[in-house]
This record gives C-alpha cells, sequence and structure tokens, in this order.
C-alpha cells in the first residue's frame, strides 16, 4: 500500500512537472512571438523616420550652364548621326554580298564572261574531252 502511495504521488508529480513545461513552453513561444513584433515595429518606426528626415548636402551642386547642355545635345546628335551611317554602311554591306551570292550561282552569266569567238568555244571543248 505504502508503495502503490508512493508510486501515485510520483506519478502526480510528473504530471505536474509535464503540465508546467507545457505552460512554460507556450509562455516562451507568447513571449518570442511579442518580442518579434515589437523589434519589428520599432525597425518600422526607424525607417519611417530616417525616410522622413531632410539630409542637407555639404556642398551644393550648381545647375548646369546651358553651354554645357548644348554641348551634351551636339555630342548626342552627332552619336545619332553616325549611328545612323554605320546602319547604312551594315545595309550596303548585306546588299553586295546577296549579289554576290547571286552572281556566284549565276550560269548564264558564267559563260557569258568567256569569250565567244570560234577558237576559244573549241579550245574550252578539247580542255573538256581530255
Amino acid at each position: 500500500m505504502e508503495n502503490e502511495d508512493l508510486s501515485s504521488k510520483c506519478e502526480n508529480l510528473m504530471n505536474i512537472v509535464v503540465e508546467s513545461r507545457k505552460r512554460f513552453g507556450k509562455t516562451c513561444v507568447d513571449y518570442d512571438q511579442k518580442i518579434l513584433l515589437v523589434e519589428k515595429k520599432l525597425l518600422n518606426l526607424q525607417i519611417e523616420t530616417t525616410s522622413n528626415y531632410r539630409f542637407k548636402p555639404k556642398t551644393t551642386v550648381s545647375s548646369q550652364e546651358p553651354e554645357s547642355s548644348k554641348d551634351m545635345d551636339d555630342f548626342s546628335v552627332e552619336i545619332v548621326d553616325k549611328q545612323k551611317r554605320i546602319d547604312d554602311l551594315i545595309k550596303k554591306l548585306q546588299n553586295t554580298h546577296e549579289v554576290l551570292a547571286q552572281l556566284d550561282s549565276d550560269g548564264v552569266g558564267k559563260k557569258l564572261r568567256f569569250p565567244l569567238t570560234a577558237e576559244a568555244i573549241l579550245s574550252r571543248a578539247k580542255a573538256k574531252e581530255m
């Protein structure tokens, strides 16, 4: 009987320990969540105050002079003109390549390049027979 009494007391104490651990665990989780929430609010507050703060520059930036802006405009126009010239040259080069490819594949044109004299035709025929 004394053994049963002791084991029931021990079991009772174990249950109390388990329940207290559960409550303590829930409290820790709640505490961590609250800490994270407060940290997030603090960070947002810091970001807001930093973004609303107006910084004063150490040196003032002078406005652009009309002469320098004109130079930049002239330079950009010059670049655009040169780009157009390059594009035109590329198109002309492509057209030249197409014409050369057509000339290479043209059989009639190749025959017309050779002289049409009777002697030339006979010499070509003899060369083919050999």
